[in-house]
């Protein structure tokens, strides 16, 4: 590989944590169920909750493949940040960080 396409790749790089996309994701899908204020706090509270119970899944991926890798995720893993989040929500309903 050239010099100039290694700096492309190098640049076009982030790391992320995939579970921290699928948690925000989940958030997101599963917030409207809860009867529950839907604010930016409230979300972030709620990921912030849920996160804190799943191991960090860490890739480097280019841009655009984050997507794609967020979806390839197993049913059981996407049970279990589910299961995770759902809890997160309820407590943030019960408790909002907010008036």
């Amino acid at each position: 590989m050239d010099i100039e396409r290694q700096r492309a790749v190098c640049e076009e790089l982030v790391l992320v944590n995939i579970v921290e996309e699928l948690v925000k994701d989940r958030v997101n899908a599963l917030i409207g169920d809860f009867d529950m204020c839907s604010c930016r706090i409230c979300r972030m509270n709620a990921c912030a909750l849920a996160l804190n119970e799943l191991p960090p899944k860490y890739v480097t991926t280019t841009r655009g493949v984050l997507f794609a890798l967020v979806s390839v995720k197993g049913d059981a893993y996407q049970t279990a940040v589910d299961v995770e989040v759902a809890k997160a929500l309820e407590k943030v309903k019960d408790h909002p960080l907010h008036d």
